[in-house]
């Protein structure tokens, strides 16, 4: 009686596994969205040797304003404190990097 009982189940599981893949009921458990956005994209006029000010601390990285443009920044050396004067060194791709301003 019991191996007639593990018989039914496991066909019934198979028959189940084959119907699931086979005509696509997984298809509306999909995601079907794009996600087109960028992260961080860079204002045109942000270019090396811009200085600004630090909004909030670099610890390395924070924001800071240049010309009215807020950015998130990333500091060169050391941690920096909150509304320092910085001035931008180096652009790598949408990262910018600053160090304070002596």
């Amino acid at each position: 009686m019991t191996t007639l009982w593990l018989t039914i189940v496991l066909i019934t599981l198979i028959l189940g596994v084959i119907f699931f893949f086979r005509f696509k009921t997984w298809k509306p458990l999909m995601l079907k969205t794009e996600i087109d956005s960028k992260v961080n994209v860079l204002d045109q006029k942000i270019t090396v040797g811009m200085e600004g000010k630090t909004v909030s601390r670099l610890a390395p990285a924070g924001k800071a304003i240049f010309e009215e443009i807020t950015e998130e920044v990333f500091s060169q050396n050391d941690f920096i404190d909150e509304n320092q004067e910085v001035i931008i060194t180096k652009i790598e791709g949408n990262k910018i990097i600053v160090k304070l301003k002596k």
